[in-house]
């Protein structure tokens, strides 16, 4: 009994021992500099949109395969300067680097985790779920946020997403001007576009 119990465990050890998993690949994205982070909101008057460029040397890297399946990022760190956002009006853009205590945390980190599937990196729009963490404010919430992934025939890739939030998300006031007569929306679209290009490297 004892020999055909050790038997099945080293058939049943086999299987596990041989299991064949996905081959583990590397992704590296250079973001490049027409990368931009748009944040739209609205008052009781009228809508705004503010934008900030990018400016940094980031590289994103993804790696999928191996046992998880799933794909996810080594390095996911995106940064953007708090204080180069442009509302289109100066009055209005002093005020919103204000709300987002710019001077406080000069940074506005976009940080992915994960992708729910591997992108195809296809001509075609593509879309999926994506989980990342996002630090504004000196707040840094995770989120599962929509987003979209599109080749172009330059060889650039454009990731794209975004979601709605509350200014309370990030423990925020929303700004108020003019004896409180000109009120902002709590409601705020944060909508990101990265332009990234594989690195010839990797």
């Amino acid at each position: 009994m004892k020999a055909w119990i050790g038997f099945w465990v080293i058939i049943v050890s086999s299987a596990f021992s041989f299991r064949e998993f996905p081959p583990v690949l590397i992704h590296r994205f250079i973001v490049q500099p027409e990368s931009q982070l748009i944040i739209s909101g609205k008052t009781n008057v009228n809508s705004f949109q503010c934008a900030s460029t990018y400016c940094g040397r980031d590289t994103l890297i993804l790696r999928e395969g191996g046992p998880s399946g799933k794909p996810f990022f080594e390095k996911g760190y995106v940064g953007l300067d708090a204080s180069a956002f442009d509302c289109g009006l100066q009055l209005m853009t002093n005020d919103f680097s204000k709300t987002i205590k710019a001077k406080d945390y000069p940074s506005i980190v976009i940080d992915f985790v994960s992708f729910e599937r591997v992108p195809i990196y296809g001509c075609n729009e593509e879309r999926f779920k994506g989980k990342m963490k996002i630090s504004l404010g000196g707040v840094t919430n995770s989120f599962d946020v929509d987003c979209s992934i599109e080749a172009k025939s330059n060889g650039l890739i454009h990731l794209k997403g975004g979601r709605n939030f509350v200014f309370s998300d990030f423990k925020l006031q929303a700004p108020t001007r003019m004896m409180g007569m000109v009120k902002v929306s709590e409601s705020l679209d944060v909508n990101f576009h990265l332009v990234l290009m594989l690195d010839p490297n990797s």
